[in-house]
């Protein structure tokens, strides 16, 4: 994945609402974030940046009006790819020359997924290497601390092997589930799912949010899945997953302008859900699905985002 470049820094003081509506207004592929008392201008494309930052430095001196700022389709002779131009007013009566930049560059933003650096999501690579984990032991036998015995006696709640667990002092097994893959593709998918939804949510949010936010999936996914099929052994960390696309549904509700996740994966991932829900994928597929666990795990992603929009932590992922 591309790495970001600062283009430009501007004080902690300075107002970025207008920059933020003409990034938004171009669907520019930047970003601004605070790092070192300073607000930072970025993006993965060294073209985009080269035309940029003698517009932003105008514009921090005071010299552009950026609603007056325009980007124009155009096509450069002998260039056979389309391109825009920065199209500045009081730069067009100076009789400056226009800078071109890829179309498909300028315009890529929702094509491209985000790129975080590494310190900033901690939690989620810690997610992805247990993935892995998971699938070694499992694969060599060592999972079964790990995971919830299944319930043959049909005994009540109180008499099950989870009130056993429990009784025994092996909270873990609430969460632990989570960590186990029956197989390498499981557990390279729920990698992915954790890399796409989330890094931005913990970039975004925090690493301490991230974490209530994983805790909180892992073991209502792991409940469900064991209350609705106690005969069952299960595991797998889509049901965290799952609570990463809730979290997500909702931040997008009460902030339509960012879109570090696409909608379009979060369509896809509802999507699957269904089928799974539905039968379709067992049905093709023959593997079983832990259906209840990515209900639950949606269900209280969906809840644990309410909440934390409600007390104004959805601030975080104003764009900018």
């Amino acid at each position: 994945m591309s790495q970001w470049l600062v283009i430009y820094s501007f004080p902690l003081s300075k107002d970025l609402c207008a920059l933020a509506h003409f990034i938004q207004r171009y669907q520019l592929p930047l970003r601004i974030v605070e790092e070192k008392n300073r607000q930072q201008i970025m993006t993965f494309d060294g073209n985009l940046a080269e035309v940029l930052k003698p517009l932003l430095q105008r514009w921090d001196a005071g010299e552009v009006d950026l609603d007056r700022v325009q980007l124009q389709a155009a096509q450069p002779n002998g260039a056979p790819d389309s391109a825009v131009e920065v199209n500045d007013p009081e730069t067009e009566s100076a009789h400056q020359p226009k800078r071109n930049v890829s179309s498909e560059q300028a315009h890529n933003q929702v094509s491209v997924l985000p790129s975080f650096p590494l310190d900033k999501t901690p939690v989620s690579l810690l997610l992805i290497a247990l993935c892995f984990v998971g699938w070694f032991l499992q694969a060599n036998n060592f999972s079964s601390a790990l995971l919830i015995y299944p319930d043959q006696t049909g005994n009540p709640l109180s008499d099950s092997t989870l009130a056993w667990h429990l009784q025994n002092g092996q909270w873990w097994r609430l969460l632990t589930p989570a960590i186990v893959h029956f197989s390498l593709p499981h557990a390279l998918f729920n990698a992915l799912g954790i890399w796409i939804l989330g890094r931005p949510l913990e970039a975004r949010g925090g690493s301490l949010m991230y974490t209530l936010l994983v805790l909180i999936g892992a073991i209502a996914s792991n409940l469900s899945q064991y209350l609705w099929e106690p005969r069952v052994l299960f595991g797998g960390m889509s049901g965290v997953v799952y609570g990463l696309v809730g979290f997500a549904l909702v931040v997008q509700r009460f902030q339509p302008a960012w879109r570090d996740i696409p909608v379009g994966i979060i369509t896809v991932a509802l999507a699957w859900l269904v089928l799974c829900a539905l039968g379709v994928v067992t049905f093709f597929t023959g593997v079983g699905v832990a259906n209840a666990a990515h209900i639950g795990g949606f269900v209280s992603g969906l809840v644990v985002a309410l909440v934390y929009c409600v007390v104004g932590g959805g601030r975080k992922f104003i764009p900018g």
